[in-house]
């Protein structure tokens, strides 16, 4: 069985931290968070939010917030997004798109970006060190350290 089959098999995000260890997954450090909305009527996305981590500065909004998540998330809470808010969006644009860039732990600064399921998007924290493993189709990832235990 070739790697990339292998990977299409892998059925749980819990998978992830065993991939590591195998060489099939990197542990990365989630640098940025963002929610891009694809409207119907025109061809333009939008990004609804980014949130990002700077070890000097924490973790913080990069520009304003979108008026379709402002009143559902504040200046300061972490980027996660509700059934409810999502069955909200869903009914006005066309897309939601879950988008994180991930960036190796060691000297390089090699950063990736890559989309996510929801359930991922929403376990993961800006500053959240984990085992990620990047795929055409997304990106499957697993929390191995949250930030707030590493400050």
């Amino acid at each position: 069985m070739n790697r990339r089959a292998f990977v299409a098999l892998v059925p749980s995000i819990a998978l992830a931290g065993c991939l590591t260890r195998l060489g099939l997954a990197d542990r990365v450090e989630i640098a940025r968070k963002s929610v891009r909305l694809q409207p119907t009527e025109t061809d333009d996305p939008i990004d609804a939010a980014v949130r990002r981590y700077d070890p000097d500065e924490g973790a913080f909004y990069d520009g304003e917030i979108h008026d379709a998540l402002a009143d559902e998330i504040g200046e300061d809470d972490p980027l996660k997004l509700s059934d409810a808010l999502v069955t909200e969006l869903e009914r006005e644009f066309e897309t939601i798109e879950y988008r994180i860039r991930a960036c190796e732990m060691d000297e390089s600064d090699d950063c990736r970006r890559t989309a996510v399921v929801r359930e991922d998007f929403n376990e993961i924290e800006v500053g959240d060190v984990a085992d990620f493993v990047f795929r055409s189709s997304g990106g499957l990832v697993s929390v191995h350290e949250r930030r707030d235990h590493r400050e």
